[in-house]
């Protein structure tokens, strides 16, 4: 399938807008943060958060003013509904990671048009690995394209689930039960990245923001992999909230662990 002509201009836009933060965001490692909290003591937003998320804002307000934006630190009520054509922005996906140890962070952006997931872009900083996925042109990782991960059965692999939120709870000890074992790296792109290339075989997250997933859907769709809310319904880009994403080996197995827990 042939990609749209438009959609060919805004992925080398957004290509190009991920790439040229990079080097502000490692450089940023080296001088003093500025660092504040938001909803809770360990849930924390940093002066490189905010700039990363206005340089992207003032990209696409110059570049496509009739364009909507979700965006971790600028809220989002009202977004979707009021535009066809609406991004998703998590300036830094691992904020904690990020101040406690300079790694295991990205950046992750999402186009959507007409609530179809078009582009998507994770970007692993430390390690300089640029994902992106296209609509019904693969996902790709520096511009070498992704094969879709081999079936894992949820006794045979990795579970990503959240420990500090999980570890009292019922549910975690079945997951931790029934799969191989869990593993955590406290960012989301950075736990789905290992889905992607099936060294886990589910990411299991809840009370994700827009932010945390979008870009998540658009790669799972074109990497063969299964997306729902715990309770198997579509997962919606645009509020969040309670999701799966998983291996089709391991996906109906994880379903229902879901379903009776929450």
């Amino acid at each position: 399938m042939d990609m749209k002509e438009h959609l060919i201009e805004i992925h080398e836009q957004a290509k190009k807008w991920v790439e040229e933060i990079i080097p502000f965001i490692k450089e940023s490692i080296l001088t003093k943060l500025t660092v504040d909290t938001k909803s809770s003591a360990n849930d924390l937003v940093t002066n490189v958060d905010k700039a990363v998320e206005s340089h992207f804002r003032a990209k696409i307000q110059e570049t496509y003013p009739t364009h909507g934006i979700i965006g971790e630190e600028h809220g989002y009520e009202g977004v979707k509904g009021s535009f066809d054509s609406i991004w998703v922005i998590d300036p830094i996906d691992g904020t904690t990671n990020f101040v406690k140890q300079k790694d295991y962070f990205c950046v992750l952006v999402s186009y959507y048009e007409k609530d179809i997931g078009e582009l998507a872009y994770l970007y692993d900083v430390m390690n300089d690995d640029f994902y992106y996925a296209m609509n019904g042109q693969g996902a790709y990782l520096n511009g070498q394209r992704l094969e879709k991960p081999k079936e894992i059965t949820l006794s045979e692999g990795l579970v990503s689930a959240n420990i500090s939120s999980w570890s009292k709870k019922d549910i975690f000890q079945e997951l931790l039960q029934k799969s191989f074992d869990i593993r955590y790296f406290g960012c989301g792109g950075i736990d789905s990245i290992h889905v992607f290339n099936g060294k886990f075989a589910a990411f299991v997250n809840s009370k994700s923001g827009p932010w945390d997933l979008a870009a998540q859907l658009i790669f799972a769709k074109e990497l063969g992999l299964k997306t729902s809310t715990f309770n198997g319904g579509p997962v919606d880009y645009a509020t969040g909230g309670d999701w799966i994403l998983a291996n089709e080996g391991c996906y109906d197995e994880v379903l229902e662990i879901t379903k009776r827990f929450f």
